[in-house]
């Protein structure tokens, strides 16, 4: 496990976003290191659904990768369900894998001097390299969410801009791999719950002692809620998942590398300084921000709230790359 001061020395996607989001929320998931001692469901499900596809990817039964990292029974179903359709989707476009969950550890370089951040390196985790039909290599990204994906939506037209597409071809190519395009897999989160028992004050019964159609005597199973959320996943295959092409050409690359470097004078300045403002317009958007109801506390230094855990690690996502971490924060 990385100690608090080589963690402290990686910048992440996560944590840039964070911090560009909301700097007290990156105060306290990134230097203080408290998170929710449960992810929210959105987070829960991309996890998952990530570990299944790269279990798939390299010949392996996706099951105990969902029973290790989903402790909801409901939960497992969905996502299982998810990836048995995204699988049967794509059968017919096959691509071939170079290289699956490819961690990187890199200097982060000024553009201006060519010299690397004593204090900070880049780091990630990229899903997959893969080798088109036509032979160009590209950069496979997954993602799952509840966003209106469709054709000319604005979902396409925000990852024209969106940085950690660029970062992770930077890296890429950094370790030698010719990327020539990205390819984004996205898949639409069902917004299907298992259907529960009807309440016994609620439920209303038929002449023959029968409850009426729309109310049940038992909560439905994971299996049955499985079948269901597949069955509907099938009926709208091109509402659930989709697949496209986006450039990133060399002057975008050059802009992302400069845009990293000035985030971490202003992120350092943070540090310095102590002071991490908070940004109201981010507490609802684009969900319900977890560090909501601690935010106004003054104590979380010496504190962990309740529904908090404290990380050693404040990168757990990462793999031990390399021991060569500078000490930050």
């Amino acid at each position: 496990m990385r100690t608090a001061a080589q963690a402290g020395g990686l910048l992440t996607h996560s944590r840039l976003s964070s911090f560009r989001a909301c700097p007290r929320r990156h105060w306290m998931r990134y230097e203080l290191g408290l998170a929710p001692e449960r992810d929210g469901l959105a987070l829960r499900v991309g996890s998952a659904f990530h570990l299944a596809l790269d279990a798939l990817a390299g010949g392996g039964d996706p099951a105990p990768a969902l029973e290790e990292s989903l402790d909801d029974p409901y939960d497992l179903a969905l996502v299982a369900a998810m990836v048995t359709v995204h699988t049967e989707r794509w059968a017919r476009e096959p691509f071939d894998i170079v290289a699956s969950e490819l961690a990187f550890d890199l200097p982060l370089v000024n553009p201006a001097t060519g010299r690397p951040s004593t204090v900070w390196r880049i780091a990630g985790v990229i899903d997959a390299i893969a080798e088109l039909p036509d032979g160009r290599l590209a950069l496979v990204e997954r993602k799952t969410t509840s966003r209106d994906f469709s054709p000319g939506s604005e979902y396409w037209l925000q990852l024209h801009m969106d940085p950690q597409l660029s970062v992770y071809v930077l890296a890429a190519r950094q370790l030698g791999y010719a990327i020539d395009t990205i390819l984004y897999d996205v898949t639409r989160r069902p917004r299907m719950r298992p259907r529960r028992a009807t309440p016994e004050e609620k439920r209303r019964y038929k002449a023959n002692g029968d409850l009426y159609a729309n109310q049940r005597a038992e909560d439905e199973a994971p299996e049955a809620f499985a079948v269901r959320v597949a069955a509907a996943m099938r009926a709208r295959p091109d509402y659930h998942f989709a697949r496209a092409e986006i450039a990133r050409l060399d002057q975008d690359l050059a802009d992302c590398a400069a845009e990293l470097w000035a985030q971490q004078k202003t992120l350092r300045l943070a540090q310095r300084t102590g002071r991490w403002y908070r940004n109201p317009g981010s507490c609802y958007a684009p969900f319900p921000c977890a560090y909501l109801s601690v935010c106004q506390f003054r104590d979380l230094e010496d504190v962990t709230p309740n529904g908090f855990i404290r990380l050693e690690d404040v990168h757990p996502e990462l793999p031990e790359v390399s021991s060569a971490y500078p000490a930050g924060g």
